[in-house]
């Protein structure tokens, strides 16, 4: 996959959740009607937003569960989770249990990057680069690199992965 093709599919995948946010906040209340949110501060949604998905990816690549818990969806609650071979869960407690044994593998890494990010008071979206290495798998070294669509949600005040979408850039044999 070329650059300038992750840079549409990068594009296309914000255009479509920002429309998404967009169309969320415009079912809102009636303008007259009372407001039930406290007004927020951009600028200090925009840092936290970028602190729990960084502390998120940080625990992933440390493979750091407790810290996974505490930046996903709470585990009686629903998450999107979308692998590159097409295969969904929508539990988080499915999600955790998942990551749980996958972080007992200690032989994998992996590498991440922002690409992209958006937010509103309360939902939230990025596109990140993602590295996975594993140093053998069939024989030989492996690698899938990956580009993954993250959406975080603020529960009770506290930033929270409800949706991963990973597809495939390029990935070894």
């Amino acid at each position: 996959m070329t650059k300038s093709t992750i840079r549409v599919a990068k594009n296309l995948i914000l255009g479509s959740l920002t429309a998404g946010m967009l169309a969320t906040a415009c079912t809102g209340p009636a303008p007259d009607a009372p407001s039930e949110t406290p007004i927020s501060d951009p600028a200090a949604d925009s840092i936290a937003f970028r602190q729990a998905l960084k502390a998120h990816l940080n625990a992933v690549e440390h493979k750091d569960f407790e810290g996974l818990k505490n930046t996903s969806a709470p585990e009686s609650g629903q998450v999107l989770w979308v692998l590159p071979d097409g295969a969904q869960f929508t539990k988080a407690a499915d999600f955790l249990k998942l990551q749980e044994e996958w972080f007992q593998d200690t032989t994998w890494t992996m590498e991440m990057k922002i690409l992209e990010m958006e937010n509103s008071a309360d939902f939230g979206v990025a596109v990140v680069e993602a590295m996975l290495r594993e140093p053998e798998r069939n024989g030989k070294p492996y690698f899938h690199k990956m580009a993954i669509s993250y959406a975080l949600r603020k529960m009770e005040g506290a930033w929270r992965v409800v949706m991963d979408h990973a597809s495939t850039i390029e990935k070894s044999e």
